[in-house]
C-alpha cells in the first residue's frame, strides 16, 4: 500500500475547504435558532393570577383538574407560557 503525498498550493485549499466554512456557518446559524426557540418563558402562580385575572385556589384547581399543566422547581410552582396560551385557546374554541 503506497500512499501519496501532494502538496497544493493555498487557493487550492481554501476552494476545498470552502464546502466546510459553508457548513460551519450553516450549523452556527441553526445553534442561534435553537436558543431562541428553546428558552421557554415560566410564569408563577401569582403571576398567573395577575394574567388571568383569576383567585389562587381556581388556578391550582385548574392544575388539579390538568388544564394547566405545571412544573415545580424546589418549592415555587411554575406554569410554562405555552400551557397559559393553550388554555386561552382551548377556552376561545
Amino acid at each position: 500500500m503506497k500512499q501519496y503525498i501532494s502538496i497544493i498550493g493555498d487557493s487550492e485549499l481554501q476552494k476545498r475547504l470552502k464546502p466546510l466554512y459553508e457548513l460551519k456557518s450553516d450549523i452556527n446559524s441553526l445553534k442561534s435558532e435553537i436558543n431562541k426557540k428553546a428558552t421557554a418563558k415560566f410564569y408563577t402562580i401569582l403571576q398567573v393570577c395577575e394574567i388571568l385575572h383569576l383567585s389562587r385556589s381556581t388556578v391550582y384547581r385548574m392544575i388539579r383538574n390538568g388544564d394547566l399543566k405545571a412544573h415545580k422547581a424546589y418549592r415555587r410552582v411554575l406554569i410554562p407560557e405555552t400551557s397559559i396560551k393553550n388554555l386561552l385557546i382551548n377556552i376561545n374554541n
